[in-house]
């Protein structure tokens, strides 16, 4: 299960919230080995069994880049584990590596008689993502580019009491704990000048394109570069491009212009060890 490759059409489709695919395995949570099963949590229900699912294609997105996984469901066509269709509830997506299995967690209704790898593969599956949930990660993953941009176009117009030699770090997109950090150290009253900086960059509703670039173009164009992944000789760089101003290496989902995003909202900033982490969130209107 581990060694097959799952086509992520998240990366190309990002508003795409149906898709119809076929099932390439199925198996209880247990079954994994001992190495992967650790990137799961166990749903709360012990009253079915987890069941991790794969298919050679998906639109539910992994978690990872700092967004969490996706949920939903996916109908497998009749005739199913009892002959007649099967909802299986998608509760996480994990990817075990960069290139390969994308793998499902869930539970089925109706459960199928027996815990049978083998079970209906090949059938066909719909699949549906939970669309409030995608579209507010979507909105958050796009608003820490843009308050990640907002603070490094001020940085370097030593604007708003930014250090100049401000350097972009890790972030996270998850809801109620949104952050972007920068190496160096923003002083708190530049809270008011990001935001509003921010607020411009909404207000101008710039587009949001994602690119597939080489590792030489996305290591020259993309603000902090390729932030030290490894590129092999061919491979292509998604990348996410903010209106023209600023692009960045990225597997998220996205927006596709900021009005989408409502209203971007800076929380504070704390500083520890040289780094500045910058809270956000994104409220409607």
């Amino acid at each position: 299960m581990a060694d097959q490759k799952t086509d992520p059409v998240y990366h190309r489709e990002g508003q795409l919230y149906a898709h119809t695919t076929t099932l390439s395995s199925m198996a209880p949570l247990s079954s994994l080995p001992a190495s992967t099963q650790p990137l799961f949590k166990p749903p709360t229900d012990t009253t079915k069994t987890p069941y991790i699912v794969t298919c050679p294609s998906t639109i539910f997105h992994a978690q990872g880049g700092g967004q969490p996984s996706d949920v939903g469901t996916m109908t497998l066509a009749a005739p199913g584990p009892h002959g007649n269709d099967a909802t299986f509830t998608v509760r996480q997506v994990r990817k075990v590596d960069p290139a390969g299995a994308i793998l499902h967690l869930g539970t089925f209704e109706p459960e199928p008689e027996q815990p049978q790898p083998q079970l209906g593969l090949g059938l066909q599956v719909r699949q549906a993502v939970h669309v409030p949930t995608r579209v507010l990660h979507s909105r958050l993953h796009t608003a820490g580019h843009v308050v990640g941009l907002a603070i490094h176009l001020l940085s370097r117009a030593g604007e708003a009491g930014l250090p100049r030699d401000l350097s972009d770090g890790k972030a996270s997109h998850y809801p109620g704990a949104a952050f972007v950090e920068n190496v160096g150290l923003i002083p708190g009253a530049a809270k008011a000048g990001i935001q509003d900086k921010v607020d411009e960059l909404v207000a101008r509703d710039l587009g949001v394109a994602i690119c597939f670039w080489t590792g030489e173009e996305a290591r020259d164009k993309c603000i902090g570069g390729l932030d030290g992944a490894a590129v092999g000789a061919g491979e292509e760089v998604r990348v996410v491009d903010i209106g023209g101003l600023g692009s960045y290496p990225c597997g998220g989902t996205h927006v596709g212009c900021l009005k989408e995003l409502g209203r971007v909202v800076v929380r504070g900033i704390k500083r520890q060890k040289g780094i500045s982490k910058v809270s956000y969130e994104v409220v409607d209107g």
